[in-house]
């Protein structure tokens, strides 16, 4: 009977004996990487990412920018300039003839895509001081002129003038004939006697002294500023950063000339609440190049969009995925091991997942991996998770070959449950980048086509995946023309802005129009 007993105490107690032996504790040790966020705290606060940083990674893009100006003030000036009278006064030939010419009615000036063209008819005689004097009255001489308007960079701004300037003088066929008084003919004469080229230097000296300007400052402040866009809890910010900017050709009419240029940029998105003005502006760098701005036309447009992911929020999204699944181990007794918690943070610029378990494995596991973005751009995984070292090390204490056994069963689930998802926010921000979008006088047209995976980076606080969009985008803005005040031919020409109150200053002469949506010297 005792016998009986005693086995039987004995097989009652062999399962106990077996539990005892087959749950594992992993002690807790000061070699960890490093102490994890906990859940429930304050998350951390992300650094606000840097525009200038990210954007030395970013690609260069050139945009095409429209810009609309009226000419008005500077057709004005060249009708202005044309002759009113021609006279034998102070002339070389007014010993052997007496002349006088007076224009009939203004001068016609037209301006087409920067090309001047203008024309005035004048009304006079000729008369002979010879013994057998010749008289030619009525003549009606056509003065015709064309000229090139071409804009240079000068005080900010960009100074129109002209250049290529050519005339021609005819007669109606009206005008008398009875004589001729010259040795050629008397439509031939007349270049001498109106002193042609004299005429062509006054009008593009006119056109100079006049100084009139636009100012593109203006246009390359706008370009430095970040453009936003509004969305119902934050802003995204598009920032351009110029590097330079080319001026092409004039194109259409003069009430409505536009200048086309492009603006090389490294652009970069990113969501910042209030988007960040950049503290000093870099200097103003312009080229005139038609060539140039032609060519470019019609490339890609690339932005560098950066999309942070807090590591609290991984972390969230481990512990709502992962809390209380239970992995089978292949051992005969006690081999179910329960996920308690999941952390995720960044040691060193990688990705460490930990792992607080209980039942077969009591401790807490660590998991290393470098984050990877796939699926162009739109889905963060870590391929390369695996288990650390130290907690290798830990599990062989407890039995050889044991860390591989808990390994199968945890990674694939850490892997997939760490697998983040991006495809619905780069939507929405494509989106709302797509479409048109103001910064003062500057509208800028984006369409976001394609996009394709860049790099993630862990930083402290959150892992920042860089996705790379293309699509097409152009800017276009009215800019006014502004008019330079000389005080003498020497020295440099000053930028005058129109005051307050709309009353010119003595110093300076304002042109009458101005558009209503332009350009202005605020924000």
């Amino acid at each position: 009977m005792r016998s009986f007993i005693r086995r039987t105490s004995l097989t009652l107690l062999m399962p106990i004996l077996i539990l005892a032996g087959c749950s594992h504790t992993i002690p807790a040790t000061g070699r960890m990487p490093q102490p994890p966020p906990q859940l429930g705290k304050t998350p951390p606060t992300i650094a606000p990412l840097n525009a200038n940083e990210k954007q030395t990674q970013a690609p260069e893009s050139i945009l095409p920018v429209t810009l609309t100006a009226d000419l008005t003030p500077v057709q004005r000036t060249i009708r202005a300039a044309v002759p009113e009278r021609f006279t034998d006064e102070g002339h070389p030939l007014a010993n052997n003839y007496r002349w006088q010419f007076v224009r009939e009615g203004e001068p016609q000036v037209l301006i087409q895509d920067g090309l001047v063209k203008y024309q005035a008819v004048y009304r006079g005689e000729i008369e002979s001081n010879a013994t057998r004097a010749c008289r030619l009255d009525p003549l009606f001489p056509v003065l015709e002129g064309t000229g090139r308007l071409m804009l240079r960079e000068q005080d900010q701004g960009l100074l129109v003038t002209m250049s290529d300037s050519r005339t021609s003088i005819t007669l109606k066929p009206e005008s008398d004939s009875k004589c001729n008084m010259f040795n050629v003919v008397v439509q031939d004469q007349l270049a001498e006697l109106f002193q042609q080229e004299t005429i062509n230097q006054q009008i593009g000296q006119a056109l100079e002294r006049a100084g009139y300007s636009i100012p593109i400052q203006l246009v390359w402040d706008r370009l430095q500023e970040p453009m936003v866009v509004g969305e119902a809890n934050s802003h995204l910010c598009l920032y351009g950063k110029v590097q330079d900017f080319t001026v092409g050709s004039l194109k259409g009419p003069g009430h409505q000339t536009t200048i086309t240029g492009a603006a090389r940029q490294t652009p970069v998105a990113l969501y910042q609440t209030p988007c960040q003005k950049p503290t000093t502006t870099p200097p103003l760098k312009v080229h005139m190049d038609n060539t140039a701005v032609a060519v470019q036309e019609g490339q890609p447009y690339k932005i560098l969009f950066s999309v942070p992911v807090p590591y609290a929020l991984l972390t969230q999204q481990l512990q709502d995925r992962l809390f209380h699944q239970e992995a089978k181990l292949p051992t005969t007794f006690f081999n179910t091991l329960t996920i308690e918690r999941a952390v995720a943070s960044d040691v060193n610029g990688r990705a460490l997942l930990s792992v607080e378990t209980s039942g077969a494995v009591s401790g807490t596991l660590y998991y290393w991996g470098t984050p990877r973005l796939e699926h162009e751009g739109n889905v963060i995984t870590i391929p390369d998770l695996q288990m650390a070292n130290e907690t290798k090390m830990a599990l062989d204490e407890m039995k050889y070959g044991y860390w591989q056994m808990v390994d199968d069963e945890l990674a694939p689930r850490l892997q997939q449950a760490a697998t983040i998802e991006l495809a619905q926010r780069i939507g929405n921000m494509k989106s709302a980048l797509s479409g048109q979008h103001k910064s003062g006088g500057l509208a800028m047209d984006l369409l976001v086509a394609r996009q394709e995976a860049g790099q993630v980076t862990s930083t402290t606080d959150a892992l920042v995946a860089d996705v790379l969009l293309e699509g097409t985008a152009s800017a276009t803005g009215r800019v006014p023309v502004k008019q330079q005040a000389q005080s003498d031919a020497i020295e440099r020409t000053l930028l005058m802005e129109t005051p307050a109150d709309n009353a010119p200053r003595k110093a300076a002469r304002i042109p009458e129009h101005r558009a209503s949506e332009d350009f202005s010297g605020h924000h």
